[in-house]
């Protein structure tokens, strides 16, 4: 693999590429702009030197470009374009690689959650998204429950949203959940044009 700090000028992004790109003020952006700030670069860009054409990380040059960054590091590749075309797609492809373990990413994301003055959200999930992977109630009820919700200390309200087509399965589950918790109270509402 060979590594070269190229100049941001030389660096011209894949006028093919399919990603959309994110602009200042996206959430995206904003994790991604965070993560470069605490963690630098980790993740060199990749750089076509046939074509002068940056194939991954265009994002990333983007921030940086962004936040006045006059070098960047990059892994260069030297291919005809349609070779660095399908390396483009790949390294960008989600369905390349896995999904996460999700028993494995919640007992990393709680180990994170529960260190002091450490701050889980540098992993890119919010704090919404961190509630909702690891059930960690809201500090404060919001009133977005049902109307007639319990409210208060002593309550946790939990929202469920269930496919149409997957609702008698998840209501038998459900039935069994609420025979073995009496003080479990379940509300329903059909999502507003669900049939």
């Amino acid at each position: 693999m060979q590594v070269e700090s190229i100049p941001v000028e030389q660096l011209r992004p894949a006028p093919y590429n399919p990603r959309r790109p994110l602009a200042p003020g996206d959430p995206g952006w904003e994790k991604l702009r965070r993560s470069l700030r605490e963690f630098d670069l980790v993740q060199p860009l990749v750089w076509n030197r046939r074509t002068g054409h940056v194939v991954a990380g265009h994002q990333r040059l983007e921030i940086l470009r962004h936040d006045g960054a006059q070098q960047v590091d990059c892994v260069v590749v030297d291919l005809p374009l349609e070779r660095e075309q399908a390396l483009n797609v790949t390294l960008n492809n989600r369905s390349v690689g896995s999904d996460w373990d999700p028993d494995k990413l919640v007992g990393l994301l709680t180990e994170l959650h529960d260190l002091p003055e450490f701050d889980p959200t540098l992993t890119g999930f919010d704090a919404q998204e961190l509630r909702d992977l690891l059930f960690v109630p809201a500090a404060e009820s919001s009133g977005g429950g049902p109307p007639d919700a319990p409210q208060g200390p002593a309550f946790v309200t939990a929202t469920l949203e269930v496919p149409c087509a997957e609702w008698e399965e998840v209501r038998t589950r459900l039935d069994q959940l609420l025979a073995e918790y009496a003080a479990v109270r379940l509300h329903v509402r059909r999502a507003a044009g669900a049939t």
